[in-house]
């Protein structure tokens, strides 16, 4: 116990003795060196973590901004797919209503030679194709109004097909170019009549013309207003190719039609 004691008041002793000393050297000039220096290294180390720490937040702060730029960026290409669709259906809408002017612009001429009849819009939803034929499906049926036997027309007054099959919301349209299609047909500058008759899907043909009627090429071929439901004025194309002889009773010709039927979008039915 008495030796712990004496080691206590050793080392009290020898403390009180290093501070005198120490006060006396700093005061007397001879610590300025050491201790400038011992700021100086506790400043660079000081300063080494300061840095080290800036450089940490930093790199935090740019996973923060990458992250952040992720997300404004995912928001910008959401808001411009939304731009585009709002875009492209005001673009459709457009098309629609150019539809609409041009077709109400044909009804109204018809109508001043007796031909007045409303029109329903419809669009194309689906194609049938065989080799004996072509037939698409509509997305119009019994709720607005259609019947078996409605002409289908796209913009321009140009006739496409009939209708041949309705359901509640939807018809199946029998198109001109169809084998067992018939449609019965004038000249317009000659008035020839005849009957234009589908060719297996590629096409149709002019046929049944008397061979005393006149037939230019050139001239445009109009439905003659004979069949049911079918009025008087619309268009199927020009004559192309006449092909006739004298040792047949009835000439035919070939004819260009005027509608692209493998693109078909829009269509109107005519409803008396």
């Amino acid at each position: 116990m008495k030796k712990e004691n004496r080691k206590k008041n050793q080392v009290f002793i020898f403390l009180v003795v290093l501070s005198l000393l120490l006060i006396f050297l700093n005061k007397a000039g001879y610590l300025s060196y050491p201790k400038n220096y011992l700021i100086y290294v506790v400043s660079s180390v000081s300063s080494s973590f300061q840095s080290s720490s800036n450089r940490f937040n930093d790199v935090l702060n740019t996973f923060s901004q990458i992250d952040k730029f992720k997300e404004e960026n995912a928001d910008l290409k959401e808001e411009n797919l939304n731009i585009k669709y709002e875009l492209l259906q005001l673009k459709e809408m457009k098309r629609e209503n150019e539809l609409l002017r041009k077709q109400l612009g044909f009804s109204q001429s018809s109508c001043s030679v007796g031909n007045c009849f409303n029109w329903v819009m419809g669009n194309v939803t689906s194609r049938e194709s065989s080799n004996f034929g072509n037939s698409i499906i509509i997305n119009i049926g019994k709720r607005s109004n259609i019947e078996e036997g409605f002409p289908v027309i796209v913009s321009g007054g140009l006739i496409v097909g009939k209708v041949v099959d309705v359901f509640d919301d939807y018809s199946k349209v029998m198109l001109i170019t169809d084998s067992n299609s018939l449609i019965n047909v004038i000249s317009q500058d000659t008035r020839a009549n005849g009957v234009v008759k589908g060719s297996y899907g590629i096409g149709v043909s002019l046929e049944m013309i008397n061979q005393a009627e006149d037939l230019v090429k050139g001239n445009l071929v109009i439905t003659s207003g004979l069949d049911e439901n079918i009025p008087k004025g619309f268009i199927l194309g020009k004559i192309s190719k006449i092909e006739e002889s004298p040792n047949k009773v009835f000439k035919s010709a070939e004819i260009d039609l005027f509608v692209d039927f493998n693109h078909i979008e829009e269509i109107f039915v005519a409803i008396k």
